[in-house]
Parts: structure tokens; sequence; C-alpha cells
């Protein structure tokens, strides 16, 4: 799953962002599709050989930031990789605010053409909690109308919602699952991801204030599998199956390279499930250990 940074700027100031402030940001001229064009076709001629001629492990490509949707020549763009890149899945990731508009989000459902998807974090289930993390007042309200407008649509891409959580939406996890199932009761409409925050950019600057282990992260799902169980596609990524409840486990990807994840030897060494496991992300073992795995028989 390669992703494609293609704009850095971004209308939001999440806390716990992987990327790092963009404090010396480029013209809008320098981001214009036209003047990225020589980049992007090197990236895919070296992306070609893996991606593009081997269909079974063309899995798909995100569309990264910053927030893509500010890109100068978004609609272009989105035309540009559906044309580059087709059969291809692409899944745009975004904080969802300009979806808010009806007629971009509009103009976005007739220019994604399948297959593509939107993956879009909620920080919590209220506005009080997600503009916090997000830093914009009013971001908790145009998200959730993004939401609905995507959802009416026929023909919009699929919509992912993530649940990024940390220590400061980590305690709402069960309140955001009830404001999900009654806001948007057809579950089939969208999936649900709950993914444990990485230590990176923003994240690891924010440190004291997002900090949370996984087995914390693990007991609350665990407290939430009633709720979880109402949704018709949920799933989890970065967790070692260790920490969860055995009911929670086949929900679990493995979304990270092999690079970013450990296997500590006297932790994994004979575990049964360590085929099927993420094991423990790198960056969260140099702040927190792996005292929390355990082999599973």
């Amino acid at each position: 799953m390669p992703d494609i940074p293609v704009w850095n700027k971004c209308d939001n100031k999440c806390v716990m962002c992987t990327n790092e402030p963009a404090f010396a940001l480029q013209a809008a001229s320098h981001y214009g599709l036209k003047s990225q064009i020589g980049k992007l076709e090197r990236w895919l001629k070296g992306l070609a050989p893996v991606y593009l001629k081997n269909a079974g492990r063309a899995e798909f490509v995100s569309l990264t930031g910053g927030e893509p949707t500010l890109h100068p020549d978004f609609f272009k763009l989105l035309a540009y990789f559906r044309r580059r890149l087709p059969g291809v899945p692409i899944t745009l990731l975004s904080n969802g605010r300009r979806f808010g508009n009806r007629a971009f989000a509009e103009k976005f459902s007739a220019a994604a053409r399948p297959p593509f998807s939107l993956a879009v974090a909620l920080h919590g289930p209220t506005a009080g909690i997600h503009d916090g993390i997000s830093g914009v007042r009013g971001s908790f309200a145009q998200t959730v109308r993004g939401f609905k407008n995507l959802l009416s649509l026929p023909g919009a891409p699929f919509l992912e919602i993530r649940l990024v959580l940390h220590k400061k939406n980590v305690a709402a996890l069960d309140r955001t699952l009830r404001f999900l199932l009654k806001t948007f009761p057809n579950t089939s409409a969208y999936r649900v991801t709950a993914i444990h925050y990485e230590i990176e950019g923003m994240s690891l600057a924010n440190h004291r204030k997002v900090a949370l282990k996984l087995s914390a992260s693990a007991a609350k799902l665990g407290a939430c599998l009633p709720l979880i169980g109402q949704f018709r596609d949920f799933r989890l990524y970065h967790f070692p199956l260790c920490v969860l409840r055995k009911e929670l486990r086949p929900l679990c990807w493995i979304t990270l390279p092999p690079e970013d994840r450990l296997y500590p030897a006297h932790k994994c060494g004979r575990c049964t499930a360590r085929a099927k496991c993420l094991g423990l992300m790198a960056e969260y073992a140099k702040f927190f250990g792996d005292k929390e795995l355990k082999a599973l028989k």
C-alpha cells in the first residue's frame, strides 16, 4: 500500500497527526498538477513493476497530505491518477471538512470513479472532543455534514470512518460508536476502523498529551464489544493479537510494512499466531517496550 503525499498543507492541526508541522509551505503554484507531473511519473514508473504489472499485489494506492482536497488542481489530480492507474483501487485520506459543502461532495463523487474509497478520521462524538483534537473550531460539524452528504449521494466512493485512538479520546470510544449508530444507522453503507495512534510527527511532539498504551486501548475496545458487533464492517489497525480479547482478533489487519514492525523473540518466538499478527510497532516499542506482549498458544 504505497502512500503518495500530494499536498503538504492542512486546515486542521490534529494533535496526533503523523506529519511534521509544515512551517515553510511552498506557493500553491509549485503544487499545481502540471508542475508535479514529472515527479509523479517518475514515481509511478518505479512503482509499475510491483503494483501495476502484478495484479495480485496491486492492493491500493493512498493519496495523502497534508489535506489533499486543498490541492489547487484537486479534481484534475483525481482524473490523472484514475487514468494512470486503471483498475487499481485508490483511497483518499482526508479530514473530510470540504465534503461538508454539498456541491464539492457532488463534484468529488462524479470525479472519483471506481474503484475509489475515502478514509476520514472522526475524533470523537461531540464538537468539544473532536474540535479539541483537530485544533479547529467547527471541524466536527463540517466533517459530520460531509459524511451525511457522501452517504446520501448515489455512486459516491465508499466511506471509511477512522477512529484514531489515543489518550485524549479513548475514554469516549463507546459514545463515539453510539453516535455513529444513531446518526448513520445503515452500517452497510460505510466501514469503521479503529486505529491505535502512531508515534511520529505531531503525535511525537505532543507525546505527553496523547500517550496511550496498547493494553489500555485494547481494554476499551473489549468493553465496547457489544457496540462493535452492531457494525457491518469493523476493523482494527496497529494491534498485536495478544493484547486483544479473542473475539476482537479476527478484526485485525496488518497494514504496516515489515520495517515498521517488531516481533521480539522472547515474546513472539513461539507464538502460534505470529503469521497473522502485526507484531509491535517499532516506534511504540521505543517508548513503551514489549511487556504487554505474550505468546498465544
